[in-house]
């Protein structure tokens, strides 16, 4: 009898520990190989400005496309560049956090850059995981 559970215990634990490790090494989506939501600095500022919740239910973990002008480009915390695509709003923006960590972003440039929204912010919509996207 108890060799039967010893059995099954060691099987589901088997699987548990194969679903576990397929799971922790399963290949991360990356933003260029999505269909995005395209849309304009402004437009998804406004969206997120009218109803933030409504938004975050459309948009929230989802690749997102937006085209606007940089406003600003400067390195984070962890190294990693931070761009900002302005909106109708100078105090808010669209914060991308790029994928890439040596690039140079030159302000005033418009630019299209995908990645994945993480939502509202203080101080705009923030996408994480960005490239910018060539044609």
């Amino acid at each position: 009898m108890w060799k039967k559970i010893a059995g099954v215990l060691l099987v589901a634990g088997l699987i548990g520990g194969g679903a576990g490790y397929y799971m922790w090494n399963k290949p991360h989506p990356k933003a260029e190989n999505a269909t995005a939501i395209v849309f304009k600095a402004d437009d998804l500022f406004k969206e997120y400005n009218k109803d933030e919740k409504a938004a975050d239910a459309k948009y929230l973990n989802k690749v997102i496309e937006v085209t606007g002008s940089v406003t600003e480009s400067e390195k984070n915390q962890d190294g990693g560049v931070m761009a900002v695509l302005g909106t109708s709003d100078p105090s808010a923006g669209i914060q991308c956090a790029m994928r890439e960590k040596n690039i140079t972003l030159d302000k005033g440039k418009e630019l299209t850059i995908r990645g994945f929204c993480t939502g509202n912010g203080i101080t705009g919509v923030s996408l994480t995981d960005c490239v910018i996207k060539t044609n």
